[in-house]
């Protein structure tokens, strides 16, 4: 069998090349994990508007970046998602009203958690309401001196002559 020739396997290491250079293609992100993503994304958009002098430090692609990172996804596989469920508006409803079920989960959590807080707090408040401070002064051990509580040793030497 005779041996390939040199502009075959250039041809095919260029081949080779450009297959392993391009990434991989954008895909279709399921509607389990969209859910999470949009939820995840609504959060980071909030905060946002809660601060909004931090809002010309950060640029929104940056900003979902780790976000996509996190469930194994890129902005181009958001974005191809996001295509898929216009066309697919019964699904996309499904992705958004899923969200929306999630942060209002999470939104009830932290409300019974704040709750839990403030009652525990107001118990603290009514432990502090009963501390009544002592005035020690009058105190008949105080009166005596340290004397009584830590008494000082006297050692007298017999071969001392006065």
């Amino acid at each position: 069998m005779r041996c390939p020739g040199p502009v075959l396997l250039l041809a095919l290491l260029a081949v080779l090349c450009c297959t392993a250079g391009c990434g991989r293609r954008a895909r279709v992100i399921p509607d389990s994990k969209m859910k999470r993503i949009v939820a995840e994304m609504y959060l980071a958009d909030q905060w946002f508007r809660d601060h909004p002098n931090q809002r010309s430090a950060g640029d929104t692609t940056l900003v979902f970046d780790p976000v996509f990172r996190r469930f194994g996804y890129s902005f181009e596989d958001y974005d191809k998602s996001v295509h898929y469920y216009l066309d697919h508006p019964d699904k996309y409803n499904k992705v958004l009203s899923g969200a929306s079920e999630q942060l209002r989960a999470r939104g009830d959590q932290l409300q019974k958690e704040l709750e839990a807080w403030r009652e525990h707090e107001q118990m603290l408040d009514a432990f502090r309401r009963l501390y009544k401070p002592q005035d020690f002064s009058d105190d008949s051990l105080r009166w005596t001196g340290r004397r009584i509580l830590w008494p000082e040793r006297t050692t007298r030497d017999t071969l001392v002559i006065k």
